[in-house]
């Protein structure tokens, strides 16, 4: 996740820190904790201490510390977490001793801290507890136990990921006797825990700030492919075995939809993560939710190799009900990069695409819900009308995707606006395909999965976005309808409007009144017809594969460049992407990458949502198009950053 998207996931789900356990480590005159475990080999190491009791009246807080090695550089850029821009670093343990970090201007996420080449770099702050935990908010006090997510309390050195850099590890410390920690990253018993951190390909920063950390008094229970986690005494009628087995039947579902390679390696458990909700998230899921009652308050959130779950006190859903709230954050999981990054690296704009990262997970859920029974036809009818109705009646329904993006972090509704915008083009797209004789956007999706070692949330300026890969597939059958649509809809905001068949075969509604949400209802017998079976991705038409815009050797048949402009004014930068046939030269310049898309001819693309690959595919053979349009097949793409700050944050990790 960005760091602009924090606030939205703490108001949805588990940017939570629960203070207050008894007996915890009291903080040390020279706060430095107790019973510290051996980290000595640690090259890079974040050390997370929770205390209950500072010196004096220093109210109950978390002591993070970390330390790198500077390598060659002079100077080390730190990225801040999440709503530490405010956040003042503590001094050394010298009495003379200042901070060592320095503010970066017009950038509050980062830092710069100058030292010698090879030096031992030593930091520490101290992160106050808040009673917030209202939208925007990033923590929850709770007695019993602590939970917070690494993006919310861990900092990212510069050069983390560089070759030799050595071991990295997260020690935790602080629990009472008897207590247990349980992470993305593992588990263990007792007051400290020290988690070495494997070789793997996937960067530091996802499997470090996207993983969730929990400790204290926590009951755990595994079950095929995840491991379940609850505080001891849950104010629900469940416990860790009944999360267990809703979560791996969850799981298995979604693997049933996306099966791995036989050969592929077993992945590490799931961590399911379910905590209390507070009373603010609670109103604000009621208020925007589109889960059949009485399932709006769940909320989940994905996270890397975990799901973080809230429960209001009370909630009775069962099983079941777990299951229909856990599918929705095993979506989000598996889009965020398994089909190509959502960002480009140190930009900070993944909320531009939100309506793919969140609205499509909502459109594959929803149906997996379906075809898995654990929704019936009215179930599925029932919450897309909720959605629509609420769709509609959103006084912000008609605003762009960069003033939405820019301000959903704030605003919970807006974040929800680009989720609904998403599925309703899925939908849309969906529908699309199936009337030119393709199976849907299933079989799309699936010609883009990457192998699990490739996915990335966030890639480099020569990688295609996730949002180019899907679209440059789609236009090969659709040819420019994708990028009408995208920039109508998602870039403009032009509201959509509903037709009786919307939902598709399955799904019917009487006309509507000007302005008045549709009520739709599922069809007599539908889903024992071939067609609207086929729809949701059942029987042979779900194995069929949209073909690919390639040439006879399968090479592609163009090539696309992303290259930055500056901006005019007070206007961002813009983004323009430039395709042509493959074995001709792009026009090179300042922050240009190579981004492979099968396409060719000419398009105009929807920058804004991330609409930037390439171009018409169709009826004309791939040779006439390489003949006929090589002088002519620029495509450009204007993306405005909102805001200077994402234009920057790539060049400070450069430093």
């Amino acid at each position: 996740m960005m760091p602009a998207r924090l606030a939205t996931l703490a108001a949805r789900c588990t940017l939570l820190l629960a203070l207050g356990l008894p007996g915890m480590a009291r903080a040390q005159p020279a706060a430095t904790p107790t019973a510290t475990p051996d980290t000595a080999t640690c090259a890079l190491l974040w050390q997370v201490t929770a205390v209950r009791e500072g010196l004096g009246a220093e109210p109950p807080h978390l002591q993070v510390a970390l330390r790198f090695n500077g390598g060659n550089r002079k100077q080390t850029a730190l990225h801040l977490p999440g709503g530490w821009a405010g956040l003042t670093e503590l001094p050394g343990e010298a009495a003379a001793a200042l901070p060592r970090s320095r503010d970066v201007p017009r950038e509050p996420a980062w830092r710069t801290v100058a030292h010698g080449p090879g030096e031992t770099v030593q930091l520490q702050w101290r992160v106050q507890a808040s009673t917030d935990a209202g939208p925007g908010g990033h923590v929850q006090s709770t007695p019993g136990w602590l939970a917070f997510s690494g993006i919310g309390v861990l900092p990212m050195p510069e050069g983390a990921d560089d070759p030799g850099a050595g071991p990295a590890c997260v020690a935790l410390q602080g629990l009472p006797a008897g207590g247990r920690w349980a992470t993305s990253l593992g588990q263990a018993d007792g007051p400290s825990a020290l988690f070495v951190l494997p070789a793997s390909p996937l960067p530091l920063a996802q499997r470090v700030q996207q993983s969730l950390y929990a400790g204290g008094a926590l009951q755990t229970a595994p079950a095929a492919g995840v491991v379940a986690v609850l505080p001891a005494t849950p104010p629900w009628p469940l416990d860790a075995a009944a999360v267990a087995r809703a979560g791996a039947r969850a799981l298995a579902a979604q693997q049933r939809q996306w099966p791995q390679p036989v050969a592929a390696e077993a992945a590490a458990p799931w961590l399911l993560l379910v905590l209390p909700a507070s009373a603010a998230s609670t109103q604000v899921a009621a208020q925007g939710a589109a889960q059949p009652a009485p399932l709006a308050p769940a909320m989940a959130s994905a996270w890397h190799q975990a799901l973080a779950l809230q429960l209001p006190a009370g909630w009775d859903g069962g099983e079941a009900g777990l299951e229909r709230a856990l599918a929705p954050a095993l979506a989000r999981a598996w889009l965020a990069g398994r089909f190509g990054p959502l960002a480009h690296a140190g930009r900070g704009d993944a909320a531009l695409r939100a309506w793919f990262s969140e609205g499509w997970a909502d459109f594959l859920a929803h149906r997996s819900l379906l075809r898995e029974g654990l929704w019936t036809a009215d179930d599925y009818a029932a919450a897309l009308n909720a959605g629509i109705a609420a769709y509609l009646a959103e006084p912000a329904r008609a605003l762009p995707n960069a003033t939405v993006a820019a301000h959903s972090a704030e605003s919970p509704e807006l974040a929800q606006l680009q989720a609904q915008r998403g599925e309703w083009l899925a939908l849309q797209w969906h529908q699309a395909l199936r009337r030119a004789g393709q199976p849907g956007l299933d079989a799309a999706l699936r010609r883009q999965l990457l192998p699990a070692a490739q996915a990335r949330r966030d890639g480099p300026i020569s990688a295609p976005l996730a949002t180019h890969r899907v679209l440059a597939t789609l236009r090969s059958v659709l040819q420019d309808q994708p990028m009408r649509d995208l920039q109508l809809h998602i870039d403009q905001g032009q509201p959509f409007s509903f037709a009786p068949d919307s939902l598709g075969p399955c799904f019917t509604a009487p006309p509507a009144a000007d302005g008045r949400a549709p009520v739709y209802r599922p069809v007599a017998g539908a889903l024992q017809q071939a067609d609207c079976q086929g729809w949701l991705g059942l029987g042979p038409q779900a194995e069929m594969a949209v073909a690919a815009r390639t040439r006879p050797d399968g090479s592609p048949a163009s090539y696309c460049k992303t290259v930055r402009k500056p901006g005019k004014g007070r206007h961002g930068s813009q983004v323009v992407t430039r395709c042509r046939p493959a074995g001709q030269a792009l026009a090179t310049g300042p922050g240009a990458g190579q981004a492979a898309a099968p396409a060719g001819g000419k398009a105009k693309a929807g920058g804004k949502a991330g609409a930037k690959p390439a171009a018409k595919g169709g009826g004309k053979a791939v040779g006439k198009a390489g003949a006929r349009t090589a002088h002519k097949a620029t495509t450009k793409s204007a993306t405005k950053t909102p805001g200077k700050a994402a234009t920057r944050a790539g060049a400070k990790r450069r430093r």
